[in-house]
């Protein structure tokens, strides 16, 4: 993506459309198109709601045309909007990892639990609010099973290692994968200064598995894609590469934090100073103050999860 924009066609029936959480760039979710019938995959927090309904308009879709909404799994970046875009779109149905159906229907928990770690101010401001899903409007999906939408078939895939209650789409039309969080993280205002695609494993808290994750990326290999869709952030092709990447990172990643325990402010260090030896190859041209001004707080949130993983095992 040679520019970062609210939205973006990226052929097939495929809009990109930025979130608005954040800074531009940071959180995207897809319009899926085909004939009269659309779906949404990602829904954002409850405070983004507003933007991606006035994208869907703006793409000529009508609210009522929405047949599913589908998070890829339960973290409020991904789901936190989904109750609020559900009482929004009367036929929509929510597809969802079975791990996650409870926290779409009854959230409350759920919605503790980040007030717990982050307090109610920052809770307020960073996601709003959780609205309940009606359990009548909810499904959940099982591994390998797929939904037509239109003409076009979607499969499920269960693919954790940063969440248990992830799974990934199989869009045979467009040969695409919507990822979720499970292909990683890459950010145009990165890749825009380097010579390819920077990407990095997310691994925040709680669900942190390696070898499972490895696993998970290996299977989404295996369908021989040709592009993925990101949430964070946008499409990126050339496969093979990044998911080598992304396996070696993980790698790394588990072993900074074997090596510094519980030690947080460590484990972060070394996972920037990695991040931006990377970005050195790949000849980046950003000072390393720019560099962490953008994925600086995706490192602090991935070292709290290095160390809950290597505390908890």
């Amino acid at each position: 993506m040679a520019n970062v924009l609210a939205t973006e066609h990226l052929g097939y029936g495929v809009y990109c459309i930025d979130t608005g959480m954040g800074r531009p760039g940071l959180a995207s979710c897809y319009l899926i198109v085909d004939g009269e019938e659309a779906a949404l995959v990602e829904t954002g927090t409850h405070l983004c709601a507003a933007t991606i309904i006035a994208a869907i308009k703006e793409l000529g879709v009508e609210l009522t045309q929405l047949r599913y909404i589908i998070p890829t799994h339960v973290h409020l970046d991904h789901a936190g909007g989904a109750g609020t875009l559900m009482a929004q779109c009367p036929n929509a149905t929510l597809l969802i990892h079975p791990r996650g159906e409870r926290h779409m229907v009854e959230p409350e928990k759920l919605k503790n639990a980040t007030i717990a770690v982050y307090g109610e101010e920052i809770f307020a401001a960073t996601y709003g609010d959780l609205i309940a899903v009606p359990a009548e409007r909810v499904i959940s999906v099982n591994d390998g099973e797929f939904h037509m939408l239109g003409k076009r078939k979607l499969t499920f895939l269960d693919t954790p290692g940063h969440a248990r209650h992830h799974f990934c789409i199989y869009d045979a039309q467009s040969r695409g994968i919507f990822s979720g969080d499970t292909f990683g993280v890459s950010y145009p205002a990165l890749n825009q200064s380097c010579d390819g695609n920077f990407i990095f494993p997310p691994s925040t808290p709680v669900h942190f598995d390696p070898p499972v994750w490895k696993q998970s990326i290996e299977r989404l290999m295996s369908l021989q894609a040709e592009r993925v869709y990101l949430t964070h952030y946008g499409m990126v092709e050339q496969l093979d590469k990044l998911a080598e990447d992304l396996i070696v990172q993980i790698d790394c990643y588990a072993k900074y934090a074997e090596q510094r325990s519980e030690a947080l402010e460590k484990i972060e260090a070394d996972i920037c100073e990695d991040s931006i030896r990377r970005l050195r190859a790949m000849n980046c041209q950003l000072s390393d103050q720019d560099i962490l001004s953008i994925i600086g707080l995706d490192q602090k949130i991935n070292a709290q999860g290095l160390a809950h993983w290597v505390t908890s095992r």
